[in-house]
């Protein structure tokens, strides 16, 4: 016989009664989620009478095991309960409840239902406890102490997963249920929900690619996979569009207390821009390869033709390869200045051991360790000569120029060198011929028969020394202008530049020295129209702060460049009685020469001021350079003197402008202290 509910009863009456009679706690529980969508508490909806009567609290608390019960995440209860939801898999679970106001053993039993958590609960608080339960007790403190452990260190492990920025994942149970996803793995595909859902499901693109397969292989194992550089096509932003992408993939196996593998953990990096540059980086030098293939003999063409071309420029020129300077290549111009000693894989030390005491080597050195050019000019050197038998005396213009590898590293240096021993002897014939006329100057103070006499030797000198520097500047004129011709003939036969990128730079040189001789030559003719009285220029009432803006706007660049700083105080006294190009030539001398020469462990400073007195004007340019010695004041104003050889000029800007002011009745004069810098004044008659 069987029997059945009478039809009258209603299922809700039934359920509602059950509930109210039964001896067992009931605890209907709803999950609750953080922002970062990982669950991390549960709110209590529904208890029954006898839950009620165990926990004190209300049929409906309004509340959360985060705040009425905090210690459950400590002993292991608020783990049983998120597993049992996550995983749907209804479990048992004992423990001994010891805070909170509790003091008993309870058994609990718990089933997902819906988006619901069904909790059945006994306690032991109306039973005497026998020692094998107070030893279970004891037990079980111990177990929940360990458990609070392990929950603290699973915490921090999440917050460690969360920061990372690799792609981590943690799954649990042989369906590999997603745990956790770091916000990282979210952005992958921010339209996509994850907790709670097989791998297979969260990630189906992974079926095809077997990665399913190995989530497998490491639950079953225990063993960890690791896979580099896997291609896959993902739906990134869920427009069915899928994208390529490389993987390093990490599988890890994660066990439970009990050793037993219970989950996995997913640690992935996106290399996908390693992988692509790479394979860009092995189809350049693919092509690469059969480019230089393909200009290897065109190059050693090029460089056959280099070498004819610079055999033949009007200057000596040589490779030196590695710390030791050794001959990799020279001119026949180079092996006329050292009489022939130069040999390929010879050290310059070896070839020319006279240079050594003098200095060049170690320049050398310099240069190679530094990678910073040397230029040198109008520098003595003794060079041995076999057919003289004795060293021979000669001056010379050069650059050391570094010459980098790939790497930028130097490799070698070429030396570029001009023989400029007629010119500075014709300027030493020059200064000899000043002296002799500054002597004779002062022999024709002694009386007036004197007087005429030195008038005579001083005209008779002044000509010679007009005619000298007419005739050397003449006479250098046509040789120069022979060799400007000879390179720019020599244009039509170089190599382009991505050929051979030394031309360029070799070109660059030449037609600097040249235009280094043709200034020099120009120099000259200058002091031949100053010392003949035809730089005379008309006398005016000029603006001072007008023409020092305009020299101020021509050297707009180098001070820039310099990042100095004028100080400019001439409001006072604006007005002065001088030639307008003097003026400027004053003007322009003075302020480029203070910049130049900069001390190079402060920002340059140049100052400025005018001052008048009833009978003179006074101009005053002070900086705060490198300065002079006594020595270097006294040969300031002598022509072609300089008394610095780092900055680029050629002596006779201070010497020209000196004549100008003394031509008009003035004087230039210098107060400088070595180090700290130097102050001209120029001094102008008023009248």
């Amino acid at each position: 016989m069987s029997y059945s509910l009478p039809s009258s009863v209603a299922a809700d009456t039934l359920l509602h009664d059950v509930l109210a009679v039964s001896l067992t706690g009931i605890n209907v529980l709803h999950p609750l989620y953080s922002p970062a969508g990982e669950l991390d508490d549960f709110a209590m909806a529904y208890l029954n009478p006898a839950a009620q009567r165990m926990t004190g609290l209300a049929e409906e608390p309004g509340s959360t095991m985060r705040t009425l019960f905090p210690d459950t995440f400590s002993n292991g209860v608020f783990a049983f309960y998120r597993r049992v939801f996550q995983t749907g898999a209804a479990d048992r679970y004992s423990f001994n409840y010891q805070a909170d106001g509790f003091d008993n053993y309870f058994h609990v039993a718990a089933r997902r239902s819906g988006e619901l958590l069904i909790a059945s609960f006994t306690d032991t608080a109306d039973q005497d406890r026998s020692p094998v339960e107070e030893s279970l007790r004891a037990s079980q403190a111990a177990e929940q102490a360990a458990h609070a452990v392990a929950e603290q260190q699973r915490q921090r492990f999440r917050e460690v997963l969360t920061q990372m920025p690799a792609y981590i994942a943690v799954y649990q149970g042989p369906d590999h249920i997603y745990q956790f996803v770091n916000p990282a793995y979210q952005s992958l595909f921010p339209h996509r929900s994850f907790l709670g859902k097989p791998f297979r499901e969260g990630t189906p693109e992974s079926v095809e690619l077997g990665v399913v397969a190995l989530f497998d292989q490491v639950y079953q194992t225990g063993e960890p996979v690791y896979l580099r550089e896997m291609e896959g096509w993902f739906d990134f932003h869920g427009n069915g569009q899928p994208v390529q992408v490389f993987l390093n993939i990490s599988l890890h196996p994660l066990r439970d207390v009990q050793g037993r593998i219970d989950g996995v953990m997913d640690f992935t990096y996106d290399v996908s821009e390693q992988v692509r540059s790479r394979q860009q980086v092995e189809q350049l030098n693919a092509e690469l390869e059969t480019r230089v293939q393909q200009r290897t003999r065109e190059l050693s063409e090029q460089r056959q033709l280099l070498r004819r071309i610079l055999a033949q420029v009007p200057a000596s020129i040589a490779t030196l390869t590695g710390p030791e300077h050794r001959f990799s290549f020279f001119n026949e111009p180079y092996q006329q200045l050292t009489a022939g000693r130069a040999e390929l894989d010879r050290t310059v030390a070896e070839a020319l051991p006279e240079v050594i005491e003098q200095g060049f080597i170690g320049l050398l050195d310099q240069v190679y360790v530094t990678g910073q050019p040397y230029v040198g000019r109008d520098i003595p050197i003794l060079l041995d000569n076999a057919d003289q038998g004795q060293p021979e005396a000669s001056y010379l213009d050069f650059i050391y120029q570094p010459l980098f590898d790939d790497a930028h590293r130097v490799q070698g240096i070429l030396a570029f060198i001009l023989d400029v021993t007629e010119k500075v002897r014709a300027r030493e014939q020059v200064q000899n011929l000043n002296e002799e006329l500054a002597a004779t100057n002062e022999e024709m103070l002694a009386t007036n028969e004197e007087l005429l006499d030195a008038n005579t030797r001083l005209l008779r000198a002044n000509a010679d020394l007009d005619s000298f520097v007419y005739a050397a500047s003449h006479d250098l004129k046509a040789p120069i202008a022979n060799i400007e011709g000879l390179l720019n003939a020599l244009h039509e036969y170089l190599p382009t530049v991505d050929q051979e990128p030394m031309v360029p730079r070799l070109v660059g040189m030449m037609e600097g020295a040249i235009a280094r001789f043709q200034q020099t030559v120009g120099h000259l003719t200058d002091v031949s129209h100053l010392q003949q009285g035809q730089y005379s220029q008309p006398i005016e009432h000029l603006d001072v702060p007008q023409a020092l803006e305009d020299v101020r706007l021509d050297l707009l660049p180098l001070l820039e460049s310099s990042c100095a700083e004028l100080v400019v105080d001439v409001a006072t006294c604006a007005n002065v009685r001088f030639s307008a190009k003097h003026l400027r030539s004053v003007l322009f001398n003075l302020l480029s020469n203070a910049v130049k020469y900069r001390a190079p462990d402060r920002q340059p400073v140049v100052q400025i001021r005018t001052e008048c007195t009833p009978t003179e004007f006074r101009l005053a340019v002070q900086d705060n350079g490198l300065g002079l010695s006594e020595y270097q004041q006294s040969q300031l104003f002598t022509m072609f003197r300089r008394l610095h050889t780092h900055v680029e000029g050629s002596g006779v800007g201070l010497y020209l402008i000196k004549r100008a002011v003394d031509n008009a009745g003035g004087t230039l004069t210098v107060e400088s202290q070595l180090g700290a810098g130097s102050t001209f004044t120029v001094t102008l008659p008023r009248a």
